[in-house]
């Protein structure tokens, strides 16, 4: 009996190393992934507006882009989002930083998700964002720099043990990987649709449209069973076909898609239309 518990003893041991170990592992291994560096060069071709219209419509696709809806209207955070047993996740405050930024540094952090030191970002969808023109950008980037700086969230995100397990699993990948990844990857179709599209539904939705179950997202081939005005009413309120309402579409809609303009919802439709037409 003795000699069972002695053997016993040197199992649990043995166990409880190799634990420690994973956990040690998993800790340094998600740690260098966090500190990867990346190339940040971007550019922007044209010069920043200053026409209110133009400074103006930069706010309208800060909402589309759902920028606002995560940090704020005045960009000084927003309430933490906790995705247990994973993260927490924390919208910063910005303002703080925004007037440290050249408009090239911002630039890189939307369209290439590289932060100024040269780290990745782990929550912000700039594989969405990649897709935005100069032009738009500009106009994001003319209606940002109007915000003034304001005291706001001081929290840091978290990464938990069970998310940082996934990161070392190259399930879990900052925006700049994901993005140094994509390269090559063909260009989005021609068309005011494809252009909203990937520049607002993709964050959820995947940049290839057909869904992402972890953010209870389904594929955008739902389009094809709504009527335009049926179709509006998803984008504007948040409503489905039998009236029903969704976790995570009902809200996004009101605060972001319902920005969209009765032009852009008939471009998105009809995208959507002729994107799923075959499936």
């Amino acid at each position: 009996m003795k000699k069972f518990f002695k053997w016993l003893g040197f199992v649990v041991a043995g166990v409880v190393a190799l634990a420690i170990g994973g956990v040690i592992y998993v800790y340094f291994a998600s740690e260098r992934e966090f500190a990867r560096q990346y190339n940040a060069a971007e550019i922007l071709s044209v010069s920043l507006p200053t026409d209110a219209a133009e400074i103006e419509e930069g706010h309208r696709l800060a909402h589309l882009t759902g920028c606002t809806h995560c940090h704020g209207d005045n960009l000084a955070g927003g309430p933490a989002i906790d995705i247990p047993p994973l993260a927490r996740f924390v919208p910063p405050n910005i303002t703080s930083t925004l007037p440290e930024m050249s408009d090239a540094q911002l630039a890189g952090l939307l369209r290439r998700g590289v932060k100024r030191d040269g780290t990745g970002v782990w929550f912000m969808p700039s594989e969405m964002y990649r897709h935005l023109h100069d032009q738009d950008l500009a106009r994001l980037t003319a209606w940002v720099r109007t915000v003034p700086p304001s005291d706001g969230v001081t929290e840091q995100s978290q990464i938990h043990l069970m998310g940082r397990m996934i990161v070392t699993l190259g399930q879990f990948k900052s925006g700049a990987r994901q993005i140094e990844e994509s390269a090559g990857a063909p260009a989005i179709p021609p068309g005011r649709g494809a252009y909203l599209v990937m520049n607002a539904c993709s964050e959820c939705h995947g940049q290839d449209l057909n869904g992402r179950p972890e953010a209870k997202a389904p594929s955008l081939a739902l389009a094809k069973a709504y009527s335009i005005e049926q179709f509006a009413r998803l984008m504007r309120d948040g409503v489905g076909t039998g009236d029903r309402t969704f976790e995570l579409m009902t809200p996004t809609a009101k605060v972001r898609f319902s920005h969209l303009t009765t032009d852009e919802v008939q471009a998105v439709y009809e995208y959507l239309q002729s994107r799923f037409e075959k499936t």
